[in-house]
């Protein structure tokens, strides 16, 4: 049985990739009253927080089989009442040339082909390798700004989800990816965080009920009203969540 918090911040460090990439460069109009519900699936990181301007930014950038297919990504933006919705898409994900990634001690190798991997085995021997992977090679990152106090909503598949200097109602959930959020605690009026097979770590001073975190079968479910604010929510199905003192 895991933990229910554990008081301990662990950074997360994304490797640095010498990959080619496409810079992504967006902005969505927004009015006041309405709401924000943005999915994501393929990016690695989206980090989001609020400024004082009256529209939503996405910049970032994306590389595809080192920058060969970046144009299969796509964001796409749309209303429907007074909700905004914002979604990428790798278009004919199944379809994209697959890559051979091996790693070799602390050397990463990609190759465009089976043949180019054959190719490499014949010359350095078949299964002198730590790893092989194989798929479409993707190293997609977003930074996203949107209007403060407007009700936003965020849901990831395999990517983290990072939170810095977000002013409004947020209910965050990623489902292999983890959530890291930075809160300052007086602004914050109530705090949830759940998980269902992963950890909770924060260095917060407040103090989360819970029972203490209604740990049940994997799950781990904590709540807190430690100032006065919105209400933050964050979920990871698989991953970690992370709290962490603003600074």
């Amino acid at each position: 049985m895991k933990t229910n918090i554990l008081f301990v911040i662990v950074a997360l460090i994304a490797p640095l990739k010498d990959y080619a990439q496409t810079a992504i460069n967006k902005s969505v109009a927004i009015q006041p009253g309405q709401k924000i519900v943005m999915h994501f699936d393929y990016p690695e990181l989206v980090r989001v927080s609020t400024w004082d301007k009256n529209e939503i930014s996405i910049q970032g950038t994306a590389s595809i089989n080192n920058g060969e297919n970046d144009d299969a990504f796509i964001l796409e933006a749309s209303t429907q009442g007074n909700t905004v919705t914002i979604r990428n898409q790798i278009v004919n994900l199944k379809g994209l040339p697959q890559r051979y990634t091996i790693k070799d001690g602390s050397q990463t190798i990609t190759f465009k082909s089976k043949e180019e991997l054959h190719k490499y085995q014949e010359q350095n021997g078949k299964g002198k390798f730590d790893m092989m992977s194989s798929g479409v090679d993707m190293d997609i990152q977003l930074e996203i700004k949107v209007p403060r106090n407007f009700e936003t909503r965020i849901e990831s598949v395999y990517g983290t989800v990072e939170i810095k200097e977000f002013i409004g109602p947020l209910a965050v959930t990623s489902t292999y990816g983890a959530v890291d959020a930075a809160l300052s605690e007086k602004a914050t009026g109530e705090l949830s965080a759940e998980t269902n097979y992963g950890e909770i770590y924060t260095n917060l001073e407040t103090k989360f009920g819970g029972a203490p975190g209604k740990q049940e079968n994997f799950h781990t479910y904590v709540s807190a009203k430690p100032g006065n604010g919105p209400r933050y929510s964050f979920e990871s199905k698989y991953g970690n969540v992370y709290l962490r003192k603003a600074n």
